[in-house]
């Protein structure tokens, strides 16, 4: 290497809120010598930026890119890279999270590491001090949980011709991506740990009112790059060590199971990682089957995982079991209502879009939403340009009145109603018609399920069962449905304040109907932090109504109060045991696999009631109360059907 390209530049990146003590910057300062530093960061507090301030007309070492918001970090540290990428063409650009001190060796060890290795374009400091991984084990790792590294180093020459380095779409992932697209095509170095003085403990912060949206960056940035590896796009990385790293996890993995088996579960993080990397690295040998009988296995063991959430969602999307395209004379009428999710409906579309099953229609209902969603919708609609989606838009009605709108616009046989955050998998809608086709008194199909997000496990995974499917919500609302049994109950409820769909599970059983569970995930169901517009309002208006709705299964006989606690108990919607009645459920369970006496004996049972016409509403009067609560929820007002 030259002289020349031997320059150092030095990136101070800092998490957002940290102070920065004076004597941590004098102290760097002196330990890169003669070398600028540069401070790109974000939300840091105002004394700290005083005193950068100053030392910076003090020295005249320092340049600053300071930003306001948090989001606002990328944008600090493009700035910064470019100026030194300007200022040094042939140098190497060193960022450094802000948390760590130099040793005095760091700058040699960095200039002998890239004099010895010319054909290295960037290099990183790994976060164990213990070891110094290979660059495979580095992918790895960054592929199962994205990080910043203590240090990174870069060619300055690398950048030269690129108007921007980072992906400004990015505010939270952005340092992870680059590397991880630099992996992807170029050699890596790992540089020891010994060139650093202090390594910290934990994980850097971020505000808890962007955690929905770090979540979304990581899901994104990850799944493109996960697939890109088992894709075989990574061609930086020697096959044979990854070959020889696929082993080790396979009898790693041996030995988890076994201890597991005797009740011993050591450590959860080496549980994920052996989990992960097994997978992974399975898919990337050919061994999809391998990698989905092992997350089924796994989460079956450890729930709540969420980086293996995230490869499991790889495997259903990308390898689905009837991958071949199959059609029939069923058309399924797939019916998403988009609430102010247009950030998230190009997924919800791409994943019907994608289906096995090629005979489908999909209707799009803007339910007056207060964003961008409509155009974002319209944009997608142009981009695909496929004359089986359709987009109508109207003023805000609920969820009940947007999926209704939706079933009497299409003519499905079938319909499924995908809200616009969720995604079903490629071979959702084969395998659902064709166990429509088997179970004539099948009225909905229920998917296994993989909620990922803020939760991640598999749920609606048991056999249909009636007694529970009154405790709980059997089945996921993007359950397909036969048309004729949703028309027979006059579709969904409009009069609801949420959970429509938990009603009408219950409606369609005491109809006689029954449900099928697949024994496949073939629905993806995002619990998302906060959805957009919704506040944290109780389940218990929607509990109140439906089971004024269904009298005769819960207990009438307990006073306000004792209700209140079983509407409250649980926080979804879940009722607890000692709210059933019993007596008619043990009359009628029984009976529940003989249609016609179950249908005479549920008739009896309702004939037992006062008629029901409408909800009741809990802590008002007011028939229209579920309107304010709506508006509460979701922060505009719901119209009747009637002023439409």
């Amino acid at each position: 290497m030259t002289e020349k390209a031997t320059q150092l530049s030095y990136i101070l990146i800092s998490p957002p809120g940290i102070y920065l003590p004076e004597p941590f910057i004098r102290d760097l300062l002196n330990k890169i010598e003669n070398n600028r530093l540069t401070i790109a960061a974000a939300a840091l507090p105002d004394r700290s930026i005083l005193m950068l301030e100053r030392i910076c007309k003090e020295t005249n070492r320092l340049d600053l890119f300071i930003f306001e918001k948090q989001e606002d970090s990328t944008k600090a540290l493009e700035k910064a890279l470019q100026k030194e990428v300007t200022r040094h063409p042939t140098g190497l650009t060193v960022i450094i999270d802000g948390r760590i001190e130099l040793s005095e060796q760091t700058t040699q060890t960095i200039i002998t590491e890239f004099e010895d290795n010319p054909e290295c374009v960037f290099a990183v400091v790994n976060q164990d001090s213990t070891e110094r991984p290979s660059p495979c084990s580095f992918v790895l790792d960054m592929l199962q949980n994205p990080f910043y590294p203590l240090i990174t180093i870069l060619r300055n020459d690398l950048f030269q011709s690129q108007t921007t380095v980072f992906n400004e779409d990015l505010h939270f992932f952005a340092l992870p991506e680059l590397l991880l697209r630099l992996s992807s095509h170029t050699p890596i170095k790992i540089l020891p740990p010994t060139c650093l003085q202090k390594i910290p403990a934990g994980s850097r912060r971020t505000k808890k009112e962007n955690e929905q949206r770090i979540m979304d960056e990581e899901n994104n940035v990850l799944e493109k790059y996960q697939k890109l590896f088992f894709e075989r796009k990574f061609n930086q990385l020697s096959t044979k060590e990854l070959a020889k790293t696929y082993q080790f996890h396979i009898k790693q993995v041996m030995e988890l199971f076994k201890k597991i088996q005797e009740g011993i579960l050591e450590s959860v993080e080496d549980y994920d990682r052996h989990i992960f990397r097994y997978c992974l690295l399975a898919l990337f040998s050919g061994e999809t089957e391998n990698a989905r009988q092992m997350m089924e296995t796994s989460f079956s063991v450890v729930s709540e995982r969420p980086a293996l959430m995230r490869l499991y969602k790889q495997i259903v999307l990308n390898f689905p079991v009837q991958d071949q395209p199959v059609s029939g004379p069923e058309k399924v009428s797939v019916v998403i209502p988009l609430f102010n999710q247009g950030h998230y409906l190009e997924e919800a579309v791409t994943s019907v879009v994608r289906q096995t099953w090629t005979n489908w229609e999909i209707i799009i209902i803007n339910d007056g939403s207060t964003d961008n969603s409509y155009d974002t919708a319209k944009e997608l609609l142009e981009k695909l340009n496929d004359s089986r989606i359709k987009l109508i838009t109207q003023k805000n009605r609920g969820k009940g009145g947007t999926r209704n709108r939706g079933i009497k616009e299409s003519n499905g046989e079938f319909v499924v109603t995908l809200d616009s955050d969720d995604m079903i998998t490629p071979d959702y809608l084969a395998v659902s018609v064709n166990l429509m086709r088997t179970n004539p008194r099948v009225a909905w199909i229920t998917p296994k399920t993989l909620v990922f997000g803020k939760d991640n496990h598999v749920a609606w995974g048991d056999d249909y069962n009636f007694v529970r499917s009154i405790m709980i919500s059997p089945s996921p609302s993007s359950s397909l449905l036969r048309r004729c049994a949703l028309e027979q109950l006059g579709l969904y409820r409009e009069d609801l304040t949420n959970r429509e769909d938990a009603e009408i599970w219950i409606s369609l059983v005491e109809n006689g109907w029954t449900s099928v569970t697949t024994d496949i995930p073939l629905f993806m169901y995002r619990h998302a932090c906060r959805r957009p517009g919704l506040s944290d309002i109780s389940n218990i208006s929607s509990k109140e109504e439906i089971t004024s709705l269904h009298p005769w299964w819960f207990r009438l006989d307990l006073n306000r109060e004792i209700r209140e606690k079983a509407f409250t108990i649980f926080p979804v919607y879940r009722f607890p045991d000692w709210f059933l009645n019993w007596d008619n459920i043990n009359k009628i369970a029984p009976l529940f696999n003989n249609q016609e006496k179950f249908l005479a004996a549920m008739q009896e049972i309702k004939e037992s009631y006062p008629p029901i016409s409408k909800p009741c509403r809990w802590n008002s009067d007011n028939d229209d109360c579920y309107l304010d609560i709506r508006e509460a929820l979701y922060g505009v007002r719901s119209q009747k059907q009637s002023e439409n």
